[in-house]
């Protein structure tokens, strides 16, 4: 049985009055981004297993004490655990996440080499006068598992939150509307073209202005009504936009639910703008469809895809919990004062580094939990002893209408400090705790989240600017960003999807 509803290729009446609705709706305006732009590099292994946050000794001195210089040349517990090179890397992001630029702490080692480390974000000024709060180790917490990173590359992210105490931390810009909600899940039964809600950044395209460009996911090609351009699992639904950042409808530059050979997929031609590029969107024609439709499109003229998605529009999930409440640590690195080896010492470890950390997922993603254990696990080698850990409880989605049979984590899907940035408040652990301080992640493309090997697949690559067509088959296929969500054998086979735990 198939996972989706295909629409017939002549056009409902519902989908008639659908787009009716949306042309009398006023159109969102287009603001700022919202959000803390910063990069994601901080590997897994080193935020998993190191000597200062997983250690319950420095963690006891890192929330009784200011996030000073004198604190790691005075206290004990502090003094030597720089010496552990995973923990100078997990201290350099510390530091960014908690203090505001221009501060610093510094450290000098037994063998003299002076560290500095400097403050960039601010999510936790108060740290370098005074010991840190609940709500700001709740914070740094979210933002380090924000900014980690399983595969080692270096991946800009936009993370996202509210903070009643000080509006603009997570919103430098003071704005209180967002420019992009229609890359949200809608909140009712929308279809079609018009609908501002449940869009899916694709790529960016450059071509030649002023030259005709067609842009197809697995229609035929529009003269001779033959072959396939692109591909499409599903039922969804172009929009073409001059801004990379994508558009609303009223500033589109073409779109298409179906194509004029008569099915519904997807295919369009446009005049290339005077900027020479443009951006493509997709969504599913049924916003309220089951995640895992996706396209991989094409186009005749030009080069598609030329760059990733111009902004920060799909929304990975959020991270909460404690990671500095050393009776959560289930594992501990010691480090040995008088030659610097490092050991492990099993607390209660079965896989989570941090009973208190957590993390849900996005709806989109067709296999949610399995994504967000790639993202936060890894393994290492410790004085010759191998070990596997995941940094947080994979906790379920985040939102509802996900895949996964788990229930949502969040209560909210919007804050409403921010109308239409997409932050998650109000989520909870598994056992139903609920954290006040989570940190939403948005990347420009959910192919950003996976490992370099997962972001290509084998097919057929045509160059269309000639006829007929190049092709040649390639193992090294991009996937489009819709790709990137699904897992095939879960997809195909719902019977081979994991039953999470309730």
């Amino acid at each position: 049985m198939s996972l989706f509803v295909l629409r017939a290729s002549s056009r409902p009446l519902l989908a008639a009055l659908l787009a009716l609705t949306a042309v009398l709706a006023p159109p969102a305006p287009a603001r700022a981004e919202p959000g803390i732009r910063i990069l994601n590099s901080l590997r897994a292994e080193e935020l998993a297993f190191n000597a200062l946050t997983t250690n319950r000794a420095a963690l006891d001195a890192l929330v009784t004490l200011p996030l000073r210089t004198e604190a790691f040349a005075k206290d004990s517990r502090l003094r030597h655990t720089l010496e552990h090179p995973p923990a100078r890397s997990v201290m350099t992001y510390l530091t960014q996440c908690a203090l505001p630029a221009g501060s610093a702490v510094t450290w000098t080692s037994r063998a003299g080499e002076t560290f500095t480390f400097e403050g960039e974000v601010g999510l936790c000024p108060e740290w370098e006068r005074d010991k840190p709060g609940p709500s700001c180790l709740g914070y740094v917490t979210a933002c380090l598992l924000a900014r980690n990173n399983a595969f080692g590359r270096k991946v800009m992210v936009s993370m996202r939150g509210e903070d009643p105490s000080e509006p603009k931390r997570f919103n430098p810009s003071g704005d209180d509307r967002a420019w992009s909600p229609m890359f949200l899940p809608c909140h009712t039964d929308e279809a079609g073209l018009q609908a501002e809600c449940g869009w899916l950044g694709e790529s960016v395209g450059t071509c030649a202005p002023g030259e005709r460009v067609t842009v197809a996911a697995g229609a035929p090609h529009p003269s001779t009504c033959s072959g396939r351009l692109g591909s499409i699992f599903g039922d969804r639904v172009l929009r073409v936009c001059e801004d990379p950042r994508g558009c609303a409808w009223k500033d589109r530059l073409a779109d298409t639910m179906d194509n004029p050979c008569g099915g519904i997929e997807p295919s369009v031609e446009f005049k290339c703008p005077e900027s020479g590029q443009y951006s493509l969107m997709s969504a599913p024609y049924f916003r309220a469809a089951i995640p895992g439709s996706w396209v991989a499109p094409v186009a005749t003229v030009g080069t598609y895809p030329a760059a990733p998605f111009g902004a920060y529009t799909f929304r990975e999930g959020a991270f909460y919990g404690n990671m500095f409440d050393s009776r959560g640590l289930t594992v501990e690195v010691l480090l040995n004062p008088d030659n610097f080896h490092v050991t492990l010492k099993n607390l209660r470890f079965k896989g989570v580094v941090h009973d208190n950390v957590h993390a849900c997922h996005g709806r989109d993603w067709v296999d949610g939990d399995s994504h967000l254990r790639s993202r936060i696990c890894a393994n290492a080698s410790i004085s010759g002893e191998h070990i596997q850990g995941c940094m947080a409880h994979a906790a379920g989605p985040c939102e509802p209408g996900s895949y996964n049979p788990r229930r949502p984590r969040c209560k909210v899907s919007d804050g409403s400090m921010v109308e239409g940035d997409g932050d998650f408040e109000g989520c909870s652990d598994t056992a139903g705790i609920t954290h006040p301080e989570p940190i939403t992640v948005f990347l420009r493309s959910p192919c950003e989240g996976l490992s370099t090997k997962a972001q290509t697949t084998c097919g057929v690559t045509c160059d269309f600017s000639t006829s007929p067509p190049k092709c040649s088959d390639s193992c090294k296929v991009q996937k489009s960003p819709g790709q990137c969500l699904q897992t095939d054998a879960c997809l195909n086979n719902p019977a081979n999807c994991p039953a999470p735990p309730q």
